[in-house]
């Protein structure tokens, strides 16, 4: 099991995780400090009273009786224990509100059963755990029946009147062995032995009756279902719950844990791709380049432009890393000038715009680019760079096309056409072709022979090095895959982190396996950089922290505030300050 991805979901979650345990604390903190001080008593109760007062308790009944506690422990609770500890201390509650009050558990391995009882007054927590043991044995069967009583007590009067009688004897016969003693006439001496020997017949049959009497006693006595109080509960003499901070930091730890774990559950069930890495892991595929997020929502179209930021900005050199990388995917551009399609799974994943960036950053590294708005649906190029889109790629495709040799000087009609289209945004190197007027059937268009003839016209000329399509979603619309089928171009995905799923991720892989092409990159879209490996760490350095080469270095404690401070790019800093 790898520990990355858990330490990944604890970064991205550690706010909430952190403001969760504060207030977990905080709540357990204030209720502790708001909170009367509470005490616990304890009444202990043994199941089987007469197995403690026999020497040797048979294991039957050591088992009967640990098998009757957890029925005592069942009762302690019954409405007629609680209510009658209720009426006999006259406590100010109710049966229901003196159960929340009152726990209980058996000693492993005994017949011991322990009941404790928290409450804020010291003495009544006392009272209450003895008055619920009485309860607890005046309701059970250690009270003898009316019977039972009338012959112990008829057994100990006739024992009482036997010991009167049998100390009698005893003296009697004290009395005949002195008188025994002192005669010397033989007749009087046999009289007074047959006395005596009379005399130990009714001690001997007085004794065997007390004994008689003794054990009826003891029999009825003898009960293995009987309950007596161990030891009773004493006034305890300190509060249980003083531990004020123990507690709060225990609430704040269960927070912590109860946040962390919400936040797994959150990431299991999020399908979504949210780094370069799972994206390769995902699609088998290099990731070409990955571009942070910078700006927000009300940043205009043209703000977001390449040649727009600072030129050590952390998104310009992500995309210059990009040019780099798709520049060598393609291999060798001076044999075939490649044709790129960009394109992503589902719409506003930043196709368009890491089209255009990608186009400039070529541009800028000297390389004759033309960049054509193949989105003939809903075309975005000509605000992105605030052209006319009266002309072009449909005007190209109207008509015909006269087919000649040489550079693109040399196809009469041909170039004067595409001098219609070409349009410039004051970036050197860098023509745009944009949509032009939408037509009634895109999908046509972009797979007819007619689009073939012009991409090979782009690929014949001398001034034309790279060719970039920025074509529509590929699962909401099929015009990449054909496109990217009939003109026989590179296919670079773009995925947007936290936001393509999975399952669509895949899809577009199937669907341009399905015309035969294989895409050759990935372009990992607004990604985080707080959730990016230490390959992305120059781009972190640079953007992450706001600040571009020469200027100072933010301390050590602006670095750890950094997740927490709302990221702006450069650009931004500048038009802030």
């Amino acid at each position: 099991m790898e520990l990355s991805p858990y330490l990944r979901i604890l970064r991205k979650w550690l706010l909430l995780i952190v403001l969760v345990a504060l207030v977990a604390g905080s709540v357990s903190f204030i209720n502790n400090v708001n909170r009367p001080p509470s005490y616990q008593a304890q009444t202990t109760i043994s199941v089987g009273t007469s197995i403690l007062d026999q020497p040797n308790p048979s294991s039957a009944d050591i088992s009967l009786a640990m098998g009757l506690a957890p029925t005592y422990q069942q009762l302690l609770t019954s409405y007629d224990i609680l209510q009658g500890t209720v009426e006999a201390l006259n406590l100010p509650m109710t049966a229901d509100q003196l159960r929340r009050l009152i726990t209980s558990r058996i000693v492993t391995s005994t017949a011991l059963l322990v009941i404790t009882v928290t409450y804020t007054d010291p003495v009544l927590t006392a009272d209450i755990a003895n008055a619920l043991a009485e309860q607890l044995i005046a309701q059970s069967p250690t009270n003898l029946t009316t019977d039972q009583e009338q012959q112990i007590a008829f057994a100990n009067e006739q024992i009482t009147e036997l010991n009167t009688l049998l100390t009698q004897s005893q003296e009697q016969l004290a009395r005949l062995d002195e008188r025994i003693a002192a005669s010397t006439d033989s007749v009087e001496i046999t009289t007074l032995t047959q006395q005596r020997n009379e005399t130990v017949a009714q001690v001997n049959l007085a004794l065997a009756t007390i004994a008689d009497f003794s054990r009826t006693i003891s029999d009825i006595q003898q009960r293995t279902n009987a309950i007596d109080v161990v030891e009773r509960a004493r006034v305890p003499v300190g509060p249980t719950d003083s531990n004020s901070l123990g507690s709060t930091v225990g609430a704040a730890v269960l927070g912590a844990i109860a946040a962390f774990g919400v936040a797994l559950v959150i990431e299991y069930l999020d399908d979504t791709i949210r780094t370069s890495e799972e994206a390769t892991a995902i699609l088998s595929l290099p990731v070409l380049g990955a571009i942070l997020r910078y700006g927000d929502k009300k940043m205009k179209d043209i703000d977001r432009l390449v040649s727009n930021q600072a030129t050590l900005s952390g998104v310009a050199e992500a995309y210059r890393s990009l040019r780099t990388n798709v520049l060598y995917a393609l291999g060798d551009i001076q044999e075939k000038t490649p044709v790129l399609v960009v394109t992503s799974p589902g719409p506003e994943e930043g196709k368009t715009l890491t089209a255009t960036n990608l186009a400039i950053a070529m541009a800028q590294a000297d390389l004759r680019v033309l960049l054509i708005d193949a989105d003939l649906r809903r075309p975005k190029l000509h605000t992105m760079f605030g052209l006319e889109n009266n002309v072009g790629l449909t005007t190209l495709l109207r008509g015909e096309f006269t087919q000649g040799d040489g550079s693109a000087e040399e196809y009469s009609e041909q170039s004067k056409r595409l001098r219609e289209c070409f349009q410039t945004a004051g970036i050197p190197k860098l023509r745009i072709i944009t949509s032009g007027i939408i037509p009634p059937n895109p999908a046509e268009l972009l797979g007819s022979p007619l689009i073939q003839k012009w991409v090979e016209m782009f690929r014949a000329v001398q001034d034309i090095d790279v060719v970039i399509f920025d074509t529509p979603p590929c699962l909401t619309l099929s015009d990449s895959p054909i496109l990217a089928n009939n003109v026989d171009a590179s296919v670079l995905l773009v995925l947007d982190m936290g936001r393509t799923h999975r399952r669509a991720a895949h899809r577009a892989k199937e669907l341009f396996g399905q015309v035969g092409k294989e895409l050759f990159g990935i372009v990992a879209n607004r990604t985080n950089p707080r959730e990016e490996a230490y390959s992305y760490g120059y781009y972190r350095y640079y953007y992450a922290y706001g600040y571009t080469y020469g200027e100072r270095p933010p301390s050590r404690l602006s670095r750890l505030l950094q997740p927490f401070r709302s990221r702006r790019s450069p650009q931004e800093k500048q038009d802030s300050a």
